[in-house]
């Protein structure tokens, strides 16, 4: 039998068997889930070299009930990544000379906090847990690779359920993808591990650590009106004490609506921020981000019109390094990066629809530099769902980019890449 097909049904096994004792849980307070994906992916990268991984994400997400009432609960998540290939590619965690696909094998606790609800509209949690605001387009949990991101936080959060939605949280510490393995010493079987031509390197570099210690202030205040107008403004002030030039005050202000006057329901959204280097960043800089899209939505079939735009300053461009960045521009990952350092243009067009269980989304981007208006390239993605049961999904992701004019330096997006991704998913 091949090896696929053998590690498919060992993982398939293992869901069994783990659902099978979370359900034996009966005789430990608390409520026990099971999630478990098992994903296979293949770069094609004409630059950084074709890579291959083959993981399976498990976690048991536990809740326990403090009180009568209901109010306090405590809540743990265990993460476990299992890379049946993992001397085969570049993790970052353990760097090898491929293109990165950033799934390291190891355990990870995902979750650890207390919360309590007060069930007049206010909550409060603390300690690790996701942080997860608006389209998590500057604070999002990453959940699409297998290690997802988190903080150690306090988090305040008031919903009204009508008009309001409050959130606040304090964090000193952001949970990274590269997870808690990603030390500054450079771990063995890394590529910069003994290598007398990379002696240099005694330390892994900030930015691929696992831990980044902060302190950062966030603030998102929603406002819904009765016709569904819906007005948010946010303030994110971020010291990054691991990686200065993370450290960054931002502010803005996002506007959406909706209607349908007859058969078509159409939306619109309208964002701007304004960010600025803030406390031990060395980088002086005033940028702004800008989002503009429209859609129109005829029964299952959506079509949407983008723009993102990211302004540079002074060299320094726009970053959203907590952000869940393989959500945009892209799923190739070629311009997403958490720093880049040129101002871009996204311009995209979507497609999606649905099909009973089957549901299928198609997006074309086009990428321009902010200052020279020089096409760096194109990409066109392609996602295929089935949702088999509520706890069940199959997933296909075809991603291609094709550089034109490129960005200079910035050696990836003058390569052409091209990726894809298979995935099945149990109560993820």
């Amino acid at each position: 039998m091949p090896r696929t097909y053998v590690v498919l049904l060992f993982t398939f096994l293992c869901t069994v068997e783990l659902t099978a004792i979370a359900s034996e849980f009966d005789l430990i307070p608390g409520e026990h889930e099971v999630g478990m994906r098992t994903r296979y992916q293949s770069v094609d990268d004409t630059w950084l070299g074709d890579a291959k991984a083959f993981t399976t994400r498990i976690n048991l997400t536990s809740t326990f009930l403090l009180d009568e009432a209901n109010q306090w609960q405590f809540k743990v998540q265990p993460n476990y990544v299992f890379a049946f290939n993992n001397g085969d590619y570049n993790s970052v965690t353990v760097r090898q000379n491929t293109s990165p696909i950033p799934d390291p094998e190891g355990f990870n606790l995902s979750k650890l906090v207390l919360a309590y609800d007060s069930e007049e509209d206010w909550e409060v949690k603390l300690g690790r847990q996701n942080l997860s605001l608006d389209n998590e387009r500057f604070i999002g949990g990453v959940d699409f690779w297998q290690t997802p991101q988190n903080f150690d936080a306090l988090k305040f959060d008031f919903n009204d359920q009508m008009n309001w939605h409050v959130q606040y949280a304090y964090s000193n510490k952001v949970n990274r993808i590269f997870g808690k393995d990603a030390k500054s010493a450079i771990l063995k079987g890394d590529v910069r591990h003994d290598n007398y031509l990379l002696a240099s390197i005694e330390k892994r570099p900030v930015n691929e650590l696992g831990e980044h210690s902060i302190n950062a202030h966030l603030l998102n205040v929603e406002f819904k009106t009765d016709n569904n107008l819906n007005f948010v403004a946010y303030n994110y002030l971020v010291e990054n004490k691991s990686q200065a030039h993370f450290s960054t005050n931002t502010i803005g202000l996002r506007i959406s609506d909706e209607f349908k006057p007859k058969k078509i329901k159409y939306r619109y959204t309208a964002e701007f921020a304004l960010q600025e280097n803030k406390y031990n960043n060395p980088w002086e800089y005033q940028a702004w981000y800008s989002l503009f899209e429209t859609s129109l939505q005829y029964k299952s079939h959506i079509f949407q019109l983008s723009q993102e735009v990211f302004s540079q300053d002074n060299k320094h461009t726009f970053i959203t390094p907590l952000a869940t960045n393989h959500k945009f521009q892209g799923w190739a990952d070629v311009v997403s990066g958490y720093d880049m350092q040129t101002g871009l243009r996204d311009q995209y067009i979507t497609y999606r629809g649905r099909l009973n269980k089957i549901r299928w989304r198609a997006v074309y981007h086009e990428f321009t530099d902010y200052e020279s208006s020089e096409n760096i390239g194109n990409e066109f993605d392609i996602e295929l769902a089935y949702r088999a049961s509520r706890k069940w999904e199959f997933k296909l992701v075809y991603a291609t980019f094709k550089a034109k004019e490129g960005l200079g330096d910035f050696g990836q997006a003058n390569h052409d890449l091209t990726t894809w991704f298979a995935s099945v998913a149990y109560n993820i």
